[in-house]
């Protein structure tokens, strides 16, 4: 995050900060925003809870800052994902299969409770928009490969617009299944495998879980 910068790797105040991170988005995940407190980070972290503002200058900057190294691990994954040899179909349903570990792991509980907290709150909002124009610019290098791959000449806004359509539709259905809800999920999903199977040459449709 802007203006929050770590300590070397290794460091004690390097595996402080870590330690105040890791403790912030188990209780994001497990508890939601509204058990976020300074106090109850640095409990769950066992730090001293003046550590929070040395290192990070506020709860605000340090729940950010959390979710910006959670958006690394995803981003780091789905570059490699995206960036390797594979026909864009196969790279396409492994990260549809991804959903379920992403669900497990917490990640879309992590954004779902930034983005309540950004609904009436600039700071968040801000920083939350950051984390998705990141996301966006991941999935448009996607989309300009893929558009290679099966020869097809995109402007620039059209390989913006399908990339912010994918993310959309993602973070919808990662939202919804945290709410338990999935009707449609799985038809949705197959319905793209189909145009893409085709688009590949007629493999089989294998929709994503």
């Amino acid at each position: 995050m802007e203006g929050v910068t770590l300590a070397r790797d290794g460091s004690p105040d390097h595996k402080t900060a870590t330690a105040l991170m890791d403790a912030t988005e188990r209780l994001l995940i497990t508890h939601g925003y509204a058990g976020v407190s300074t106090r109850r980070v640095a409990e769950e972290a066992g730090q001293p809870h003046g550590l929070i503002r040395y290192h990070f200058g506020s709860l605000e900057a340090l729940t950010l800052r959390t979710l910006d190294r959670a958006a690394d691990r995803i981003l780091d994954r789905q570059q490699k994902l995206y960036g390797g040899d594979e026909a864009f179909i196969d790279k396409w349903r492994t990260a549809m299969n991804l959903i379920d570990v992403d669900l497990a792991a917490g990640f879309p509980k992590l954004v779902a409770e930034l983005f309540a907290k950004a609904w009436n709150d600039d700071v968040y909002r801000e920083g939350l928009s950051r984390t998705m124009e990141r996301f966006t610019d991941m999935l448009s290098t996607a989309v300009s490969g893929a558009a290679q791959e099966y020869g097809a000449d995109l402007a620039e806004d059209d390989v913006l617009a399908l990339a912010t359509l994918i993310r959309t539709f993602q973070i919808g259905i990662l939202i919804e299944r945290l709410a338990g809800i999935d009707t449609g999920h799985t038809e949705l999903l197959a319905a793209i495998d189909r145009r893409l199977a085709l688009k590949h040459g007629g493999d089989d449709a294998r929709p994503a879980t």
